[in-house]
């Protein structure tokens, strides 16, 4: 888990194609080899009024994690785009955060998802 905090964030590049629905890897959160989707730690939709408001740069603005779809529905079924921007904008913040670490650990325990 330590190796994956430590290269937790991607930035848009050629080598991160955001047809992320043909990536296959360790989910994030869950640890569980699935399909993997990029979740921006800032939601797109905070982007325009971040940058207005100067509350994080480009770089910021631009990071994903890479989570298995089950855990991406959670993270945004739990909370709203704004608390997601102000509060869980890192993957530590969403791996302590006690409700989603529950949902993490119960879909660590369901089969592979391909």
């Amino acid at each position: 888990m330590s190796e994956l905090l430590q290269n937790y964030s991607l930035q848009h590049s050629e080598d991160t194609p955001m047809q992320s629905s043909k990536l296959i890897g360790t989910c994030t959160t869950c640890c569980r080899e699935s399909r993997l989707t990029k979740h921006h730690l800032i939601p797109q939709k905070a982007h325009s009024l971040s940058k207005k408001r100067a509350d994080f740069t480009d770089e910021e603005l631009s990071k994903v994690i890479l989570v298995c779809r089950t855990c991406h529905d959670a993270i945004h079924n739990f909370y709203d785009e704004k608390t997601l921007a102000q509060e869980f904008n890192t993957l530590e913040k969403i791996l302590n955060d006690q409700k989603l670490k529950r949902h993490f650990s119960w879909v660590s325990k369901l089969k592979k998802n391909y």
